[in-house]
């Protein structure tokens, strides 16, 4: 089982960087986790879109979504030039906002399953338990387990969710989560979480491996790295073609 990081900037990518997109392979094939600005083409550098089992999208803001309207052109694409998959790609995402919720079918490319907090599905082989994050526009956080291993990504909150995530990851192996701001810096964004914060909650839920993501790319990584450091002393950075085995 594997995680490779695509993207992790947000709200907007980086010069030559990407937004949100997380590559998980294990049990029946890859799933893309959210595709935000960039992804599709360092997906294609990892793996055929089209040989994917599944996309699963945090929530709908655009930083974590854009390229689905491109990647839907990639599969529709594919198969015109003779290489169709035996059955519509598996989507999953929030059921709300329902007008954002419904733009994402597409022709018969997909297949959409769209998900509320506590809901526990599979998906390709993964049992994955959802719980809603604390962030303007409906957001879900996600838990993946399979073969024993457990990754946790928290897509977008701010600190009003954080006892529920903490409940959500207890023990994982793997805690991809956001860090947009700088607590040194006394910033406040509603929905989103400084470094210390997020070293806090992988503390907090006894985490094997913390995984900052979502970086403002006018921070210097350093500095939120070392922000998370003087509480998850071995915090990691999503480093963009960085791959992870869980």
């Amino acid at each position: 089982m594997r995680l490779t990081i695509l993207g992790r900037d947000g709200p907007y990518p980086g010069p030559g960087g990407a937004c949100a997109g997380y590559l998980l392979e294990g049990p029946e094939g890859p799933v893309l986790l959210d595709c935000g600005p960039g992804v599709v083409a360092r997906l294609r550098q990892r793996v055929d879109p089209a040989e994917l089992a599944a996309v699963f999208y945090s929530h709908y803001h655009p930083d974590h979504s854009s390229d689905h309207f491109v990647l839907r052109y990639v599969l529709d694409i594919a198969r015109y030039l003779g290489r169709p998959r035996s059955q519509p790609m598996p989507l999953y995402g929030p059921a709300r906002p329902p007008e954002l919720a419904g733009r994402m079918p597409y022709k018969d490319v997909f297949a959409p399953h769209f998900l509320e907090s506590g809901d526990r599905i599979t998906v390709a082989g993964w049992t994955v338990a959802v719980r809603a994050t604390d962030h303007p526009l409906p957001c879900l956080a996600s838990a993946w387990s399979a073969g024993g291993r457990r990754l946790v990504y928290s897509g977008d909150t701010g600190p009003e969710a954080a006892a529920q995530l903490v409940e959500l990851a207890r023990g994982a192996d793997v805690l991809l989560i956001e860090a947009s701001l700088l607590a040194r810096r006394g910033d406040r964004a509603p929905g989103h979480l400084t470094a210390r914060q997020a070293a806090e909650i992988g503390q907090a839920a006894g985490v094997k491996r913390l995984l900052l993501t979502h970086l403002l790319p006018e921070y210097d990584p350093d500095e939120v790295l070392g922000e998370a450091r003087e509480v998850f002393p071995t915090a990691q950075l999503a480093e963009p073609g960085a791959v992870f085995d869980l």
